[in-house]
Order: C-alpha cells, then structure tokens, then sequence
C-alpha cells in the first residue's frame, strides 16, 4: 500500500508493507481487559436466563423471581457498562489502525454491529414496557446467546498468506 511520506519539503509516495506497518496483535493488558469482561458479561447473562427459565420459585400467588436475579442483573449492567467503554477504546484505535489491512472487517463489522444491538436492547428493556419489552427481551436474549460465536469468530487465529 501506497503512504505519503514528507521530507526535506518533498512529498513522495513510498511503498509500505501493512502487515509490517501495524501490529496485528493487540496488548496483552487490552485483550485480557476485553476477554475478562466479555467473558464475564456473557457468563453473568447466560446465568440469569438459567435461574428465570429453569429454577423460578413458586409462592403462595405463582410464580416468583430467583433470588439470584436481582444481583445477576446488577453484575450484568455493570460489566455492560464496562464492555461499552472498551468497546469504544479499542473501536478506536484497534478498528481504525487494522482497517487498511482488510483483514477480519467482515466479523469485525458484524461484531460491532452485534454489539451495538445487544447495547439497544439492552437499554430498552430498561426503558420500554408490555410488546417493546418483550421484543428487546427476546432480541437480546437471542443474540446474547449467540454473541460468544461472533467474538469466537472474530478472534480466531488469523493464518497469513506466504510471501513470495
């Protein structure tokens, strides 16, 4: 890929090799940031729709919340809120520096996208009541479950070509 480079007054396009450009790995400190986190909120989401749909107390009038799903919701938010600014630091930096390479866009897209549903349906089921509600409630237990093949997906190893 072509870069401008400046010198002396001059400006002259030069050849740069964008495997050698950018590193392709992020810091450790970042990627074990974003997989404690991403772990954890899946983790803390798959948790609460086990204790709702599979261990629901009865009293004395039906059916009665978990005692668990208070605090498994609270965790939940929480680390959502943590995952949104970490999602935004390494859209910053990690999209914008690994664009040019065309490596991964396509599950990186996807995943963004994916994440910024999951944060919308999130916020609705907060905020909205009787059909909206249920629908965010379904989009984002649908898709939060099915959020760790996305990421899985995306960070995968990636295997290089060989150079000739």
């Amino acid at each position: 890929m072509a870069g401008l480079t400046a010198g002396r007054g001059e400006r002259r396009f030069v050849e740069v090799d964008m495997a050698d450009a950018f590193p392709l790995r992020m810091s450790a400190t970042v990627r074990t940031a974003l997989l404690t986190v991403f772990g954890l909120l899946w983790i803390s989401g798959c948790a609460w729709l086990v204790v709702h749909f599979f261990f629901e107390p009865k009293g004395p009038f039906g059916s009665i919340p978990h005692p668990w799903e208070p605090a498994l919701l609270h965790l939940h938010g929480w680390l959502a809120a943590v995952g949104l600014f970490l999602l935004g630091w390494v859209a910053s930096d990690h999209v914008c520096t690994r664009w040019p390479l065309g490596r991964k866009r396509v599950s990186g897209i996807l995943m963004s996208a994916w994440a910024g549903i999951l944060s919308i349906s999130g916020y609705a089921l907060y905020y909205t009541t009787d059909r909206a509600h249920d629908f965010s409630a379904a989009a984002h237990e649908t898709m939060g479950a099915v959020a760790i093949a996305i990421a899985l997906v995306h960070w995968r190893r990636y295997t290089f070509p060989e150079r000739r």
